[in-house]
């Protein structure tokens, strides 16, 4: 059925009576577990990315090493949060880090860039249900109006991942080998598998037959969800070698196609849509959700060019990971203070707004970096710019659980998480075409110089800038890779300019809700606990059985 209650704009005051059923959990414990799972999901390979290329060749495929991780996470984003209503949450989280984990050990032992690029994406398989469910069971097992406070433990270490992966990384490429970036998660990984099986407890699924399944799932949304976000992530995956291929125009058309219809398609099922109709008809969670798209674009432009950026001007993996480390560092402070200035606020837009003015004015001093800029103005511009795009990654998803009913709190997220994914291909896919662009103007103009300009050979470039003879030309060579990374960041200050501006107009929402605690007398004096049936809802939304009290905890 068509998603009516869309229609009307939402209830606030019955966001407020709804009730949230918590299960009982050693807190402390369950997000140590957490925690620990999204570190080692969040583990970056970028500084890592020069010596890998070295040894196994195929630089003209190197940026499809992050790009076979991001396409596979983004691509089965759409199903994560639908399966795991289906079947449960730890039935999809258990299973996806053993995925994570055995994508790890193979790209670890890769001996061709071919085969470190598969076991990427098997990786992303099962990296993008970790960090949906992550999210989701954290939504599960607190309240909404502390969520920014736990929110901001997975936030910050999402952060601090960030601020040490390109410095483990950069350190085990230079000292030991480029493996040990995908090694270390496996001992991470089973750890953290042990603590949230012996310590998570969650509200019991309420299962059906088969037979059910079937008749309710979305499968066309499913497929068209799927496939448009394939071919879409993979026609920008490939333009850096240009936009005016058949191989890269075929499938952005059927891509973009494909999910116009697909979203058609969700407004319009009678079964269970995989992603709720109503996101994109609330003013405020579709702001939410666009403004995600270029957050995340902006975000993973600087996470990936910046080292870059000092190994230019000369700097090996390890010291290029300790010189991001000051925006990475800010960005975890912000990441975690955004959360808990949210929850003690009740409300995540004054963060959204200081985080995309902030950010904006940092991007803008980030553009006038060059080879001759300063230490001291390089931690300086890249700290602001830290402080802005840290603070807005965890706000808007509280923004977008408080606009939408607690059952729709998984598909919200996935929803979420497919921008986020989505945001950050089409930005590295823009940044690299931008920067290969701006390169080669500029070394084709350079008399004497014998380099391959090449798209697929820039990458390889890097490496061995420093070695260039004589002096004058190394430094008009140093000066047109700069200028390309400063002119990333010079298109992404009006994008951060007009997400602030468009935050202005959202509404806000409560963050209060009625909550049931396990073991206080109120709630074990109810039999149960009922939970709104399909025809209750008329959203197309799955509906729940009574749920009896006493097996609450999973």
């Amino acid at each position: 059925m068509a998603d009516n209650q869309a229609q009307v704009p939402p209830n606030r005051k019955a966001r407020e009576n709804e009730e949230h059923i918590l299960p009982n959990n050693n807190l402390p414990l369950v997000f140590l577990g957490l925690m620990i799972t999204t570190f080692l999901v969040r583990l970056s390979v970028a500084t890592a990315l020069p010596s890998i290329v070295a040894e196994l060749g195929g630089g003209q495929n190197y940026s499809w090493v992050e790009n076979a991780y991001l396409i596979s996470t983004a691509a089965l984003c759409p199903a994560y949060g639908k399966l795991s209503d289906v079947f449960g949450r730890k039935r999809i989280l258990y299973p996806s880090i053993i995925i994570f984990l055995i994508g790890s050990a193979l790209c670890g032992t890769a001996r061709s860039m071919n085969w470190l690029i598969l076991s990427r994406a098997l990786q992303g398989v099962g990296g993008g249900a970790i960090l949906q469910l992550v999210q989701t069971v954290t939504s599960d097992i607190v309240p909404l109006e502390v969520r920014g406070t736990y929110g901001s433990l997975n936030a910050a270490t999402w952060a601090v991942a960030g601020v040490l992966g390109p410095v483990i990384g950069g350190a085990l490429s230079d000292h030991l080998s480029w493996r040990w970036c995908f090694w270390i998660n496996l001992p991470t990984g089973g750890l953290a598998r042990l603590v949230l099986f012996f310590s998570l407890n969650l509200n019991p699924h309420q299962g059906k037959s088969f037979e059910e399944h079937v008749r309710e799932f979305d499968f066309l949304g499913v497929f068209l969800l799927i496939g448009g976000v394939l071919s879409l992530m993979m026609g920008l995956s490939q333009s850096q070698n240009g936009w005016n291929k058949p191989e890269i125009i075929g499938p952005l058309v059927s891509g973009v196609v494909a999910l116009i219809v697909a979203l058609w398609v969700e407004g319009q099922t009678t079964r269970s849509p995989i992603i709720p109709p109503r996101l994109f008809r609330t003013r405020t969670t579709a702001i939410i959700l666009i403004a995600e798209l270029f957050h995340s674009s902006a975000f993973y432009c600087v996470m990936f060019y910046i080292p870059v950026y000092f190994q230019i001007l000369g700097a090996s993996a390890t010291k290029s990971g300790l010189l991001i480390l000051p925006y990475s560092v800010c960005s975890a402070i912000a990441s975690g203070g955004g959360a808990i200035v949210t929850s003690k606020m009740g409300d995540y837009r004054s963060v959204m707004w200081c985080s995309y003015a902030l950010a904006a004015i940092g991007y803008g001093l980030m553009s006038m970096l060059n080879q001759r800029s300063s230490i001291a103005a390089q931690i300086s511009f890249s700290t602001i710019a830290g402080f802005g795009i840290g603070g807005a990654f965890t706000a808007p998803m509280i923004g977008l659980q408080a606009a939408m009913p607690q059952k729709d709190v998984s598909t919200c997220y996935a929803t979420f998480m497919l921008f986020r994914y989505l945001g950050s291909t089409v930005g590295l896919s823009i940044g690299q075409t931008l920067w290969a662009g701006v390169v080669q103007g500029r070394l084709s103009k350079i008399s004497g110089l014998n380099l391959d300009i090449s798209s697929a050979a820039l990458a390889n470039s890097v490496r061995h800038i420093q070695s260039i003879e004589p002096e004058i030309v190394k430094q008009q060579v140093i000066r047109a890779y700069t200028k390309g990374i400063s002119d990333i960041w010079l298109l992404f200050t009006p994008i951060l300019c007009l997400c602030f501006v468009a935050t202005l107009f959202m509404k806000k929402y409560s963050l209060k809700r009625k909550v049931l605690r396990l073991g206080d007398p109120v709630t074990e004096g109810r039999e149960e606990v009922a939970v709104p049936t399909p025809e209750d809802l008329k959203d197309g939304s799955e509906g729940n059985a009574a749920i009896p009290l006493h097996t609450m905890n999973e």
